[in-house]
């Protein structure tokens, strides 16, 4: 169990290198240390599909629907009513207040409005 664990960090940790490297570049110079480790403001501004918000928010840990870190847990509907989870407000709690392993997304960082979005595309989507 503990060497499942330890692959899904070590994937994530490479997930995340791959995807922090995907940024246009430009002339301005690179921010402190500091500040670049700090996760990027969502902006709230322009409107995004739940879609574009999965895969901005969630696509790392659970592409295609799937569960890298607990695959016991997918997104797939039958699992996740398994699971207790059936509505749009199950999906938005469970962002709110994950379990164990599962990043918790507070209101500033996932505004409730995209949070809606966010499961509302999960439960129409995985199937």
């Amino acid at each position: 169990m503990n060497g499942k664990i330890l692959i899904g960090l070590a994937i994530l940790a490479v997930s995340g290198n791959f995807l922090g490297g995907c940024k246009k570049e430009s002339a301005e110079k690179p921010a402190a240390p500091e500040q670049a480790t700090a996760p990027a403001p969502v902006p709230t501004a322009e409107a995004k599909t739940g879609e574009e918000l999965f895969g901005q928010h969630c696509t790392v840990c659970h592409p295609a629907g799937g569960n890298i870190i607990n695959p016991e847990k997918p997104l797939h509907r039958k699992k996740l009513e398994a699971n207790g989870i059936k509505t749009a407000d199950d999906i938005i709690a469970t962002l709110r207040n994950p379990g164990p392993g599962m990043n918790k997304f507070d209101e500033k960082t996932i505004s409730d409005q995209d949070a809606q979005a966010i499961a509302e595309y999960v439960l129409k989507t995985f199937q």
